[in-house]
Formats: C-alpha cells, sequence, structure tokens
C-alpha cells in the first residue's frame, strides 16, 4: 500500500481511527460488479500473512476473473501486513461477505483489540458515538446527523473492546443496502 493511512480528524471530539481514503482503479470496480454474482456469500481463511493470497485464491471461484482475483488477494494481503504489523502478529482472520441487507443492524463495539475493514462495493460502514448509537439502539431521538459513513472503498482501522491505548472502541453498524445492490466487505482481525 503506496498511501499512507492518516489519523483522521473526527468532528465533535468523537473516538479516532485510522483510515486510507482510496479510488479503486476503474477497471476494478468493473470487474468486481461484474463479478460479484460469482462471490460467494462468505469467505474465511485463517493464517500466516506469508500465505494469505495464496489461501484466499483457493477460496474464490475458479469462475472469477483471474485479473480480479488477483488484485482482490494482493490488496487484502497488503491490508492483513498493514493490521498485523499495527497489532505485532503474524497472523490474520480475513473475511470477505457479501451482503444484500443490513448484517449488524444495531451499533455495537466489536470484541477484538483492533479490527480493519474495506467496503469494496455498496455503502460503508455507518458509525457513531457512543450516546448516539445508545439512542438509535433503543429508539429514543437522535440527530441524524450524527450518524457518519465510512468512505466506499476506504480502508478502516479501529478498535474494538480489547483495544489498547492508541485506538479507542468505534460504536459502529452495516449501513442499509438499497435495493438490487450488493455490499462486499472485507473484515480482518490480527490474531494473537
Amino acid at each position: 500500500m503506496a498511501a499512507k493511512f492518516e489519523l483522521t480528524s473526527i468532528p465533535l471530539g468523537l473516538v479516532p481511527f485510522l483510515l486510507r481514503q482510496r479510488a479503486l482503479p476503474a477497471p476494478i470496480r468493473f470487474l468486481l460488479r461484474e463479478n460479484l454474482p460469482l462471490l460467494p456469500e462468505h469467505v474465511r481463511i485463517e493464517g500466516s500473512v506469508e500465505g494469505l493470497a495464496e489461501s484466499l485464491v483457493a477460496g474464490l471461484p475458479p469462475t472469477l476473473d483471474p485479473s480480479l482475483r488477483d488484485w482482490l488477494a494482493a490488496d487484502i494481503e497488503a491490508c492483513a501486513r498493514r493490521l498485523c504489523d499495527m497489532a505485532e502478529s503474524d497472523c490474520a482472520s480475513v473475511r470477505l461477505e457479501k451482503a444484500t441487507d443490513r448484517t449488524c443492524p444495531r451499533f455495537h463495539v466489536d470484541s477484538v483489540t483492533m479490527r480493519l475493514l474495506c467496503t469494496y462495493c455498496g455503502p460503508g460502514t455507518e458509525w457513531a458515538d457512543a450516546n448516539t448509537a445508545y439512542s438509535v439502539n433503543f429508539g429514543e431521538p437522535f440527530d441524524e446527523m450524527l450518524i457518519h459513513q465510512v468512505p466506499t472503498e476506504a480502508i478502516v482501522i479501529y478498535g474494538g473492546a480489547n483495544a489498547s491505548a492508541e485506538l479507542h472502541p468505534l460504536w459502529h453498524r452495516s449501513p442499509a443496502v438499497p435495493g438490487g445492490e450488493t455490499r462486499l466487505l472485507l473484515c480482518i482481525d490480527p490474531v494473537p
């Protein structure tokens, strides 16, 4: 990954997280849209970062466009390396998931030290401060402007319930997916 991650300036004093804005190459965007129906609902792998690309390729259907398959493997391995470097770990757990609706409708904090997310297609992850998350979850009045969204294609690294002092827990949820669209989400956790 050539571009660096930056500590995002969060409005209203909310929780900091690391974000790398990016735009996928146009040919990759096209291949993602064309090949999305071929991808399984879930691809899950865990292991050493060194062999991650090979394991991922083995978990993808052989009918997938080879250019897309190779790009996805390289991108996911690069993301896993970045996260594992931060976590001082050699292993990662990777999930690549397709969804046509909101899979986690309630705001929550993950039970991990840190996590990397990237939405390749569809709407990005929503996040809010703890007070707004509580209000939304329990049906109390809240200001819609206090719910933020990670841009599609951006990479975000944030803290979970077991976060260190550098990354604090981030309250987040999956977004609603408009009818007829599919969301493709990458989720990586370091494995101690």
